[in-house]
């Protein structure tokens, strides 16, 4: 049995106080949704009723819910020290200079110009430990992105940094470095940008900082229905403890045989195959409900509540997204077909145009289209199906590009921040919809429209092939958000990381959500080409981890909370 299925002591006491009652999942009185439906592909003949759970007897399943924090195993007073001048420099442009562009420095000078290069020196650890290491760099201000590689023992450990300021020298953290006793190679890569290296330290792990993981149970809807607060309540207590696996269907919610493998969707069924259990987080995308493509003769837009219908009666979480295809009237730009509606590069909508209503057309198309939205959002709170709403994703693009790609961003910062809070207040003040845990995926932390609107942060990130980093990097830009901790989840990935190095470094995404596709299936078969077999499996195998079949019954987890 895995040591994460232990109750602990404190959590047997906390079950202790909250006793209420609950209908079985899946089958029994209060647990299976009463939405009666045809076998007939016409969404008209689908009824969608209340569903009446019954009484709920409380509970929080038998995980440990205790802090974890890794062992350092390094003298605290530990410290090591090397002057980039004298590690072993590569790169063809390389040089070391002395002059103060980017302020005081110490030793005799510090290398820059790599281009492509590295900066290696050797260290031989006494012991199996953890070490921060802190390094010393200025970025050329070229006008470009800046990403530099941190890397261990070439690969054993690899993490991604940059650097806000240009021409100015900062001290740029790497926390909990696992090194085991002997000789190790470190290096610091010049990836995109022109990188300055002063000195690199290497000091004894300070440890995980578990406080960027409290995190206040009150959702930003103040009605939120009483599953949707339970799941919520589930998602707080166990961020920072585990991390939920999580696959998107690129099938969208095609019929579900009896052992929730898809039937024609090959990718959870290779995940169980090879992995021994299916993710907890099923991703279901809305885009077939966007009045343009049903306009332009989609009939799938049904096929997501069948999906989240079943996922939800097999303990299942649910996320969605939206693709949002741009308003009929707007779509066909540079000859691009209206399937591609969504991007920016396919639509002449503007929405800046549209919420200052100099279209007045173009924003009442978009309050229709939030309308027919809400009729399906409607349907899974009539099945008393919460849902973590993830609207409006990647709007800012990637933060180190400067760059956008769906139409809801190109407008930018303000457009967008101001159609994300129409959005919110249509479904929630206006339909009354309390199903609903708002994900924002803006990518950009200046383009955050508030922590009264937000429940959740997300960034999608697709690392390169094989790059099992902790992105740690991306982890601490997009918590920079708010100053108010929030539940920050990995939304969208295409490698799957390593879990168990990401939870020892301090980078705890709250789930991660692998796109389909390539990235989960090729040639039939579970795909390896971003991420190999090895990892698949240590990822859904992980004691940090959790899998569909680990979930405590997160409808009865319990209500009450204290904040």
């Amino acid at each position: 049995m895995k040591a994460k299925r232990f109750l602990s002591a404190a959590t047997a006491a906390m079950l202790a106080l909250s006793m209420a009652s609950c209908g079985d999942k899946g089958g029994s009185s209060g647990g299976e949704s009463t939405v009666s439906e045809s076998s007939s592909t016409d969404d008209s003949s689908v009824v969608y009723e209340k569903v009446d759970r019954g009484e709920v007897t409380e509970t929080v399943g038998d995980l440990d819910y205790s802090d974890y924090q890794p062992d350092v195993g390094v003298a605290a007073d530990f410290h090591f020290e090397t002057e980039a001048e004298d590690c072993v420099i590569s790169g063809n442009d390389a040089v070391t200079l002395s002059d103060d562009t980017n302020g005081s420095f110490s030793g005799s000078g510090y290398v820059g110009k790599i281009n492509g290069g590295a900066i290696r020196f050797k260290f031989t650890s006494e012991t199996d430990g953890r070490y921060d290491a802190v390094i010393t760099a200025a970025k050329e201000d070229t006008g470009a992105p800046s990403v530099f590689k941190f890397d261990v023992d070439s690969g054993a450990t690899r993490e991604s940094f940059s650097i806000s300021e240009n021409n100015k020298f900062t001290e740029i953290t790497i926390s909990n470095i696992p090194m085991a006793a002997g000789e190790h190679v470190i290096s610091i890569e010049d990836s995109v940008g022109a990188l300055y290296v002063d000195k690199i330290e290497l000091k004894a792990s300070q440890g995980v900082d578990l406080s960027i993981y409290d995190v206040s149970h009150k959702l930003s809807n103040p009605n939120a229905n009483d599953t949707t607060q339970r799941l919520y309540n589930f998602l707080v207590d166990i961020y920072g403890k585990y991390t939920l696996t999580g696959q998107y269907s690129d099938s969208n919610g095609y019929p579900l045989d009896d052992n929730m493998i898809y039937s024609q969707y090959r990718g959870m069924s290779e995940i169980q195959k090879n992995c021994g259990d299916l993710p907890a987080v099923l991703g279901l995308d809305l885009i077939e409900c966007s009045p343009s493509r049903v306009a332009h003769g989609s009939s799938e837009g049904d096929k997501f509540y069948t999906a989240a219908k079943a996922w939800d009666a097999k303990n299942g979480i649910v996320t969605l997204c939206w693709h949002w295809n741009a308003p009929d009237p707007y779509l066909g730009l540079n000859g691009e077909p209206w399937y591609r509606g969504f991007y920016s590069d396919a639509t002449n909508f503007d929405l800046k145009a549209a919420m200052d209503k100099t279209d007045q057309a173009g924003y009442d198309y978009l309050i229709s289209d939030i309308d027919a939205i809400a009729a399906e959002l409607q349907k899974l709170e009539d099945a008393d199906i919460p849902v973590l709403w993830r609207p409006l994703h990647e709007a800012g693009g990637d933060y180190r590009y400067n760059n956008t790609w769906f139409w809801w961003g190109a407008a930018g910062a303000d457009a967008y921040k101001e159609l994300w809070k129409l959005m919110y207040d249509r479904l929630t003040n206006h339909w009354g919809l309390d199903n609903l845990i708002w994900v924002w995926n803006g990518q950009r932390t200046d383009w955050y429209p508030g922590d009264e609107y937000v429940d959740i942060i997300g960034y999608d990130f697709y690392a390169d092939a094989f790059d099992y980093s902790s992105q740690e990097d991306i982890f601490n830009y997009i918590r920079e958000s708010t100053s108010t901790n929030k539940i920050i989840a990995l939304s969208e990935n295409g490698v799957v990381y390593d879990i168990d190095e990401a939870f020892d470094n301090g980078v705890r995404w709250a789930w991660f959500a692998t796109w389909n596709g390539e990235y989960v299936v090729k040639d039939f078969q579970l795909s390896q080409e971003y991420t190999d077999l090895e990892h698949w499996q240590k990822a859904y195998s992980s004691e940090r981890a959790l899998t569909l079949s680990e979930l405590p019954d997160w409808h009865c987890y319990p209500l009450a909370y204290e904040d």
